[in-house]
């Protein structure tokens, strides 16, 4: 998804609100859209995509600095101005009705399980979306939150473009085949003595938690032997993922913690770099044995993610317990 899909739109438009408001004024209007358009309580499923994106770009005030200067550069291009067309000198434009008035059967009932009727794409919200006090109701159905950001004071410009890239892959190869997954960037967990570092990516899908690490690598033919990535006479090693597991699994017991490696080439292409498997090393000794599946190129990761997280018997559910816990921890 991208702003072009607002129609012509401003992402403030989308959600009803003046360009200037400030941060409060702008979280409410906020929640009004995501209550208005969520398909659990009759609205339109497209329409509340758009205002749960709109969200992302103006949400936080890193990503609204952001948009706003690509936003106002866009709009004196359009206009021949130095002025944005849909800022404040054109006032708020509340969004499209939506053409669904309804509520039809997948809304959340009530009860502590707050299970949808059965049918597609059916999402249990445990609590039930009608409890806030857990978690309010737009950041409880968001698939995405948190964006890449920079950490202390060195550059990072290259990881920050490999963590928007992940990002992509994780949102089309996974969240678009598991509704109830939610991706939570950018998390920092200490339990007791244990401290888990940053942590770029982590998937929550019922009661499985999948944390994510991902490389940039030329294109090749790469060979996994178990612990590393080789081409030819290089070695290439993932990132640990162990002190983030080891948190995460005594952070939340109950929960099933897995852990996997994307690998991506120098381009889009979901079929490179290729790697071989060939387990000539023991991984006793190496920290890539805790993860759950070898290093993959986009589209085996989705496929290893998708078979972790779909295969647990809670696939279909939002537990925003668990939810507000892993928000709570990002940095």
């Amino acid at each position: 998804m991208s702003p072009a899909d607002f129609g012509g739109r401003s992402a403030y438009e989308v959600l009803g609100v003046s360009f200037d408001a400030d941060t409060t004024q702008l979280k409410a209007a906020w929640r009004r859209a995501a209550r208005r358009t969520h398909p659990d309580y009759g609205g339109d499923v497209a329409e509340f995509r758009l205002v749960s994106y709109a969200w992302e770009l103006v949400g936080d005030p890193g990503s609204r600095r952001e948009y706003d200067r690509g936003f106002s550069a866009a709009g004196a291009r359009r206009s021949g101005t130095g002025r944005p067309t849909g800022g404040p000198a054109s006032g708020p434009s509340a969004p499209r009705p939506s053409a669904r008035t309804r509520r039809t059967g997948s809304r959340t009932t009530g009860g502590a399980g707050g299970r949808t009727p059965s049918g597609p794409g059916t999402i249990t919200y445990v609590p039930s979306l009608d409890d806030e006090m857990v978690l309010d109701l737009a950041r409880s159905s968001q698939q995405i939150h948190g964006a890449p950001r920079k950490r202390g004071i060195l550059p990072a410009g290259h990881r920050l473009v490999r963590e928007a890239r992940t990002i992509r892959t994780i949102q089309t190869q996974v969240l678009a085949s598991l509704p109830a997954t939610r991706l939570v960037n950018g998390l920092h967990l200490t339990f007791g003595r244990l401290n888990s570092g940053a942590i770029d990516h982590v998937l929550l899908c019922g009661d499985r938690l999948a944390i994510i690490g991902s490389i940039q690598v030329p294109d090749g033919v790469y060979r996994w032997d178990g612990a590393d990535l080789w081409k030819g006479d290089r070695r290439v090693s993932p990132p640990s993922l162990a002190p983030a597991m080891v948190a995460l699994q005594r952070a939340f017991p109950d929960c099933t913690i897995g852990g996997f490696v994307l690998v991506l080439g120098p381009d889009d292409n979901p079929h490179a770099p290729v790697i071989q498997l060939d387990r000539t090393r023991s991984v006793l000794d190496s920290e890539a044995g805790f993860l759950t599946d070898p290093p993959a190129h986009p589209l085996q990761f989705g496929r290893d993610v998708k078979m972790f997280l779909g295969t647990g018997s809670r696939s279909a559910t939002v537990d925003r317990r668990l939810l507000a816990r892993l928000l709570g921890a990002m940095y």
